[in-house]
């Protein structure tokens, strides 16, 4: 019987409905004995156990966690990789399309909000999100607004339902800092921005119809002027990545592969490559098919490398992610680590961060040491 499977859920519900049928019919009555009264006891709290159990089972179910009982019990098997294209021919300098040209770092940026702090928290306005977002940077070691000395950007994508603060809790920060001091990977300007605005919507990262969030247009257009606008970075796209887990993962690999004038680089964990969206929003717009990343990268593969993660028993990540390998090619150059099993967690794409941002590191110019 799987873990996942409706057999288990149908007999822990079974259980649990006798459990309290037997609870219930065993009233207290007087002059007990204590077996009798350690009997009751134990009914009472296998039923709460059991209903626990079927919350367990059911958030499971929805969100594959674990996906079997040996991905429960922490077994696994070797990871492997496959790599794709070429990488040399997804590093064109200049690609057409606006990118960043034209746009330049002030002479004098304005002040930090926690000057001294390597955080900064910041509330964005902008149309595209018909009011405000918030952003969270997080700077390099020894960063000086009045220095010359540029950096390079990796946007960071957190999941759903979560918020910026939730990419810090992931540990991707900590790797990224060993890395440095290991001297594998550039010092880097991290900025990780709101993705579902409001909080409580799963728009996908995609433009929404008029009056909707405009979340793509948010991230590929008013984001990266406001970095440039108060930060000391570069402004090539070979010093811009993007790096997301989940829905965020998503979210990288539809920036990158849509934007490839703006980034050079991807970097996606248990993501996927086609929007998933939830039953309380679908976009008013006229063409959903501009972000189906598989068809996409089918007629007009784009210059762009990816380091991509997935699990085959991951029902959410896997199914796209392997259209989108089959049909990779030149000049689209992938780095993926396909896992033999894990569910859609944090502990399963976790130990695999120290290759991802080494890879970035070794892989996009504007990374390197």
């Amino acid at each position: 019987m799987g873990l996942t499977s409706p057999a288990l859920f149908v007999a822990v519900c079974v259980l649990a409905v006798g459990m309290l049928a037997l609870a219930v019919i065993d009233k207290p009555r007087p002059r007990r004995t204590d077996l009798q009264m350690l009997t009751r006891a134990a009914r009472v709290v296998s039923v709460s156990a059991l209903v626990v159990l079927l919350c367990g089972l059911t958030l499971n179910n929805q969100y594959l966690f674990y996906t079997s009982w040996p991905d429960l019990l922490g077994s696994s098997d070797h990871a492997t990789t496959h790599t794709f294209g070429n990488t040399a021919a997804a590093q064109t300098p200049r690609l057409p399309g606006a990118g960043l040209a034209g746009q330049q770092v002030p002479a004098r940026l304005p002040a930090l909000p926690a000057p001294g702090q390597r955080l900064q928290r910041y509330t964005v306005s902008s149309p595209d999100v018909a009011g405000a977002a918030q952003v969270l940077v997080e700077l390099p070691t020894g960063y000086n607004p009045a220095s010359v000395r540029t950096y390079p950007v990796i946007i960071g994508l957190h999941g759903f339902p979560a918020t910026p603060d939730s990419y810090l809790r992931t540990g991707i920060l900590s790797v990224q800092d060993h890395l440095v001091s290991q001297h594998r990977l550039a010092p880097s300007i991290v900025v990780i921005p709101q993705i579902n605005v409001p909080r409580s919507l799963d728009t996908e990262c995609v433009d929404g119809g008029p009056g909707q969030p405009q979340i793509d247009s948010w991230l590929s257009h008013d984001l990266p002027r406001w970095v440039i606008a108060h930060f000391r970075v570069r402004t090539d796209r070979l010093s811009w990545a993007t790096a997301g887990y989940s829905y965020g993962g998503w979210c990288a690999a539809s920036l990158g592969l849509r934007h490839p004038d703006l980034f050079g680089a991807a970097v996606v964990f248990q993501g996927y490559f086609r929007p998933d969206f939830g039953t309380h929003y679908i976009p008013a717009t006229s063409d959903l098919a501009q972000y189906d990343l598989v068809r996409l990268e089918s007629r007009h593969p784009v210059p762009l490398s990816l380091w991509v993660m997935t699990s085959r028993q991951d029902s959410l990540s896997y199914p796209s992610t392997a259209q989108f390998l089959r049909v990779a090619r030149s000049p689209t150059a992938v780095t993926a680590t396909v896992l033999p099993e894990g569910g859609h967690r944090l502990a399963v794409w976790q130990p695999l961060i120290t290759p991802a941002l080494t890879w970035l590191g070794g892989t996009l110019p504007g990374f390197h040491a």
